[in-house]
């Protein structure tokens, strides 16, 4: 390490490292200061016998490093701390006068930690870099309109306590996946102790030339979860035969370590259906991450949390963001007021947002809000399906019914009296058919427990009522 490049370690780490030192001897079941650094956990995880020997072994290295570039600073330590010479011996060692041993010793004690900082930062760096391996590739340059949400449910996810299952719930394109991904990286930065694994249900995506591929990824069994399970926080471990055998294995390890796990994409009530009693099993002390388009709130000691659609303000900025990096200068440095437009047809809808971006790479941004309205051309029609087709088509002829009255309804919400009336519907059926809206993420309802709520939809999902509904029935 040279000191052109010095490591600032946090106040208070030197007083750490000299008061490790002076416990060098100590009786390791006094416990061991320092012991919840990632350079300890990896040395009680390589066989040292307590804390106390794995912060021993971690001062040695730094010792160690710290005499390649000060090794009078590192024999001075070695002498007051390890072989636990007084000041007075080390001062007849070295000829000087017992106060120039104190200073230099201040000034070793900052040396040593800046080194055993660098060691810190460099292994927390390459724990991370591990376990964002396991991620899919990030889909977003950054994020808009979800830092007190970010807040709110890493909250939970550190929390030891209940719940163990939470649920990232919305409709298609919202930002489902791009918050779990954003919460993930921030686990594994803020805790890098701990285990975290990512497994994917998505079957198809949309591109922002309105395209939707499919992945040809089998659908995810509870056996391609387990597995995917093992390879992840078991590694070199054989595959399980037996679905029980590697649930055991799997706890076994959850009991020992941190862990949170994201199961991606489970997009209908059949996924949930399979993989929820086997997540119940894994989950507890472990923690479990699911995105789903599928509302869990049927589900018992799930926590909910439901992605709103972006904000105008928000909106527009990830619009900006998009077109500056898909080198659209024009777009990117148009007004609120040219942008406006945008949000009035798609609201915010994320995917929706950046297609509508994608498209102006080949049409004008009249001309593609003109065909969103309308419901024409491929690439609208595509996000549409993405979106939209798999909830239709499971929908019976009430629920269609009442989502199709849904566009009367203004952006402060309908209560059940004023839907009703619309509709066409008996109150008692409405209330059924709102419940199975509500869940597949059709129609959002907004109050709090105690209070009359009211029904609304996205603006999107109002442009897709009033004329890509029409092609489908």
């Amino acid at each position: 390490m040279s000191d052109t490049h010095p490591v600032f370690p946090p106040a208070g780490f030197a007083k750490q490292v000299h008061e490790a030192l002076k416990a060098w001897s100590a009786d390791a079941s006094a416990g061991a200061t320092l012991a919840d650094l990632r350079l300890v956990q990896m040395e009680l995880a390589a066989g040292a016998a307590n804390p106390r020997r794995a912060v021993n072994n971690v001062l040695l290295r730094a010792l160690k490093t710290l005499a390649a570039t000060h090794d009078r600073d590192a024999d001075l330590l070695r002498m007051r701390f390890l072989d636990d010479l007084p000041a007075r011996s080390v001062a007849n060692r070295l000829n000087v006068a017992e106060p120039s041993v104190y200073r230099w010793q201040n000034q070793a004690l900052d040396r040593l930690a800046g080194v055993l900082w660098q060691m810190e930062t460099a292994a927390i760096e390459q724990r991370a870099a591990v376990l964002e391996a396991r991620l899919e590739p990030a889909s977003y340059l950054r994020l808009f309109g979800v830092e007190t949400h970010q807040a709110a449910l890493l909250e939970v996810l550190f929390s030891d306590e209940a719940p163990f299952l939470l649920a990232i719930e919305g409709g298609g394109g919202i930002g489902k996946t791009s918050l779990a991904d954003a919460l993930l990286r921030a686990v594994i930065r803020q805790r890098p102790d701990g285990e975290v694994a990512w497994v994917s249900a998505r079957r198809q995506r949309l591109d922002f030339s309105g395209r939707i591929h499919s992945l040809h990824q089998p659908v995810l069994t509870v056996d391609a979860l387990l597995e995917a399970l093992v390879v992840q926080i078991l590694p070199g471990a054989p595959l399980f035969t037996a679905p029980e055998r590697a649930i055991a294995a799997l706890r076994a390890r959850f009991a020992r370590q941190p862990a949170l796990v994201v199961v991606d994409n489970l997009e209908t009530a059949a996924d949930v259906d399979s993989l929820l009693p086997v997540l119940r099993q894994l989950a507890n002390p472990a923690k479990f991450l699911l995105t789903t388009r599928y509302s869990l709130y049927g589900e018992s000691g799930v926590f909910h949390f439901r992605v709103p659609e972006l904000n105008e303000p928000d909106a527009l900025g990830l619009v900006r963001l998009e077109a500056e990096q898909s080198n659209l200068p024009e777009l990117s440095r148009a007004d609120d007021a040219e942008l406006h437009p945008i949000y009035e047809t798609v609201g915010g809808n994320p995917l929706a947002l950046r297609l509508v971006v994608g498209q102006t790479h080949v049409h004008s941004l009249h001309g593609i809000l003109a065909d969103l309205a309308a419901a024409r051309g491929a690439p609208v029609e595509s996000l549409y399906d993405y979106i939209y087709k798999a909830a239709w088509s499971r929908l019976g002829e009430l629920p269609r019914r009442a989502l199709l009255a849904m566009p009367l309804v203004t952006e402060r919400g309908g209560s059940l009296d004023y839907l009703a009336q619309i509709s066409g519907l008996e109150r008692g059926q409405l209330s059924n058919v709102l419940a199975e809206l509500v869940t597949l993420n059709l129609v959002d309802g907004h109050g709090s427990a105690v209070t009359e709520r009211r029904y609304t939809i996205h603006a999107l999902t109002r442009t897709f009522l009033l004329e890509q509904v029409a092609r489908w029935r």
